[in-house]
């Protein structure tokens, strides 16, 4: 951009008409600032430029391309009008005159891509290198001075240095960065990359040249491009060859701070040293403004404990503030700046959406909000809010070149949602199973209370019958179909929590010895059954008979799942501690202390999640002519002992059923009835 345009005015006065036709000398291999096209006519920015200058003050130009090592010394021994594309600096000022300057340029080195961008990352990566330059060019003077130890190979042309540079001949180039970059990707060069070291003070400004003491020239080419500057043609030049730009237009108000300097050359002087204290205080007073800026989002940062982040694509580098590596419990400098590593820290479960989100940024989203898992120092997965968005892009192809954001560390409100969730999912199954119990409740006594008038008269009704009679077969028919409906009315107080129960301390093992026979008549004659009794076991306070119901329900259901193959059914008992770490969810609301847990495992056929989720609803079952009471019964029982049933099953496999009771903390009997009802008939 155009830097010093308010100093243009301090040059311009009213100089007296030059020759009309001028020669400037101009080097021929600095595209796209000059150079010659496919015809061998001179063209690029520069020509243009002194050309639309020409143009307003009433002169021409005839442009002399040449080498830089031809047509410096030449125009420092007095020939030639005007120098085009030259960099002031104070040994050249001894020389020849300067304009004001029209472009700020900077200089970096180029390697070999075999060798990397790390190649050259400061001055003590230079000692003892071959580092090329061009021949008198202002890069060269500048790496004169320089204290490198390095030995400098001058070329006539930047092409023959980058090509050196590519075959090995010499370990670097050092030269003007968007020239370089023109050159490369109008030519399709490769093998050659971008180091990451920018030499200090290496910065400055294109001008162009006069003979020393051509003060007239000097302020006809400074009036030239003001007016140029002002009609809107520089902004044109510079978006036609150098590429996007702001422009910058003049007001008004700017023009009068130099009419004075622009009617007087001599009053010029004195106000550039005005406008230059000027300028000196309003960059002072902008870093200032920029430094308060900067500590005032540090202080938001650390305020609100996100981590910075800045991805710089085009060298592959991710600058990240000290907050961000404290969400990790990471020290600084623990990860490495490239994004791979910030891949390798992300869940495996997150990580293709993450790589998916990335392509749609390639693809042109600029704002993103997304949200995964990282892994900590410790090895704990931290949830991460990740918002951002790209800075800056390449205007030709449109690739993203710097993506910037912030990570905020939430997963305390993950888990408090997760936490809400699973309460939510409880609540729901506790108005299930509580609406389920009233139903069944209801259902049982009032269907109860019939069967007990239909029992009551068929029992009169056999009594006026005789042995023989036809009638009292059939009476005896209703009396089992009674009975039997008594017995389902039986599950359903018991899955409602609602049964008679008389509490004892009883040994489980004694009780499961006690009904080994009845079991053993019981099953599958394929199954054979097993039993791991454990040898000391505490006594637990419940209902016998429920007890024995439940060890029942369980062992006909393995022997079921067994039917038709060779099985074993597996019946073992212990004590086990809870809570019990990463135990299952159904374990979490007992008490905590010993319980006394009775396994029931079978190698059947198993249960896919879909069907073991709704094992324990009422009614529902695997088998055609099943009633599905039996297990929800048996969950009923378990819960209204204090206890808990967990199930786990693999299809084709078998499947674990275990219940937990709590141990005995007294001597002493509570026979209770959790209602009064009777569950018989």
């Amino acid at each position: 951009m155009l830097a010093s345009v308010p100093a243009l005015a301090l040059a311009v006065a009213t100089p007296a008409a030059p020759p009309p036709h001028l020669r400037m000398l101009v080097e021929n291999t600095s595209p796209p600032f000059c150079f010659r096209d496919d015809q061998g006519r001179p063209t690029g920015f520069v020509i243009e430029l002194i050309n639309a200058i020409g143009a307003d003050q009433g002169f021409t130009v005839e442009p002399d391309l040449r080498p830089w090592q031809e047509i410096y010394p030449e125009f420092a021994s007095g020939q030639g009008d005007i120098l085009g594309l030259v960099a002031r600096s104070e040994e050249r000022a001894a020389r020849m005159d300067f304009s004001a300057p029209f472009e700020t340029m900077r200089c970096t080195f180029y390697v070999a891509a075999a060798r990397g961008p790390d190649a050259v990352r400061g001055p003590g990566d230079l000692k003892g290198r071959r580092i090329g330059v061009i021949q008198d060019s202002i890069v060269d003077e500048f790496a004169r001075r320089q204290d490198w130890h390095a030995t400098l190979v001058r070329f006539s042309s930047l092409a023959a240095a980058l090509a050196a540079t590519r075959n090995g001949e010499i370990d670097a180039t050092l030269s003007m960065q968007f020239v370089t970059d023109f050159l490369i990707r109008s030519r399709n060069v490769e093998g050659l990359v971008r180091a990451n070291y920018f030499p200090p003070g290496l910065g400055y400004s294109l001008c162009f040249a006069v003979q020393r003491g051509n003060k007239d020239l000097l302020a006809r080419i400074n009036a030239g491009l003001l007016n140029v500057h002002r009609r809107g043609t520089y902004d044109w030049l510079y978006e036609k060859w150098l590429g996007p730009m702001e422009p910058r237009r003049l007001r008004w108000a700017d023009v009068q701070l130099y009419l004075l300097p622009v009617a007087l050359v001599a009053v010029a002087a004195l106000g550039g040293l005005v406008w230059q204290r000027k300028l000196l205080v309003r960059l002072s007073r902008q870093a200032r403004e920029i430094k308060e800026s900067e500590e005032r989002l540090q202080l938001v940062f650390e305020g609100s404990r996100d981590g910075f982040w800045d991805w710089n694509v085009d060298a592959g580098r991710v600058t990240r503030s000290p907050q961000w590596f404290r969400l990790l419990d990471y020290a600084p400098g623990e990860i490495a700046e490239t994004s791979e590593a910030f891949h390798a820290l992300i869940h495996p479960d997150d990580l293709p959406g993450i790589l998916e989100h990335e392509q749609q940024i390639w693809r042109g989203e600029d704002h993103f909000t997304v949200e995964f898992r990282m892994k900590a120092k410790d090895g704990e997965w931290k949830w991460i809010l990740d918002r951002g968005k790209v800075v800056a892009r390449d205007p030709l192809s449109g690739r993203p070149r710097r993506i910037a954001g912030t990570h905020t560390d939430v997963t305390a409100r993950k888990q408090a949602e997760e936490e809400a969730e699973k309460l939510r999912q409880k609540m729901q199954e506790a108005q299930k199973l509580e609406s389920l119990g009233v139903l069944a409740g209801g259902i049982a006594h009032d269907f109860n209370n019939l069967l007990t008038v239909i029992l009551g008269n068929c029992s009169l009704a056999r009594i006026e019958l005789d042995e023989s009679s036809a009638n009292r077969a059939r009476l005896d028919s209703v009396v089992t179909s009674v009975n039997r409906a008594a017995e389902l009315c039986r599950q359903l107080l018991a899955y409602a929590g609602k049964g008679s129960y008389h509490l004892e301390r009883i040994n489980l093992n004694e009780l499961i010895t006690e009904t080994t026979r009845l079991l053993e008549l019981s099953i599958n004659k394929q199954a054979g059954l097993e039993f791991v009794l454990a040898p000391t076991l505490p006594k637990i306070e419940a209902d016998p008979s429920q007890i024995r119901q439940v060890i029942m329900n369980l062992v006909i259901n393995a022997s079921e799942a067994v039917a038709g193959r060779d099985g074993v059914i597996r019946v073992a008992t212990g004590v086990v501690a809870l809570p019990l770490a990463g135990g299952p969810a159904a374990l979490k609301d007992l008490d905590a202390g010993q319980h006394v847990c009775v396994e029931v495992t079978d190698t059947g056929c198993g249960m896919t999640p879909e069907v073991t989720a709704r094992i324990f609803d009422p009614f529902f079952s695997t088998k055609f002519t099943g009633r599905g009471l039996g297990l929800a019964a048996v969950q009923g029982i378990v819960r209204t002992h204090r206890g808990a049933l967990t199930v786990e099953s693999t299809p084709g496999e078998g499947s674990t059923f275990k219940v937990y009771l709590p141990v005995s903390q007294t001597q002493t009997v509570h026979p209770f009835a959790a209602d009064s009802a009777a569950a018989g008939a």
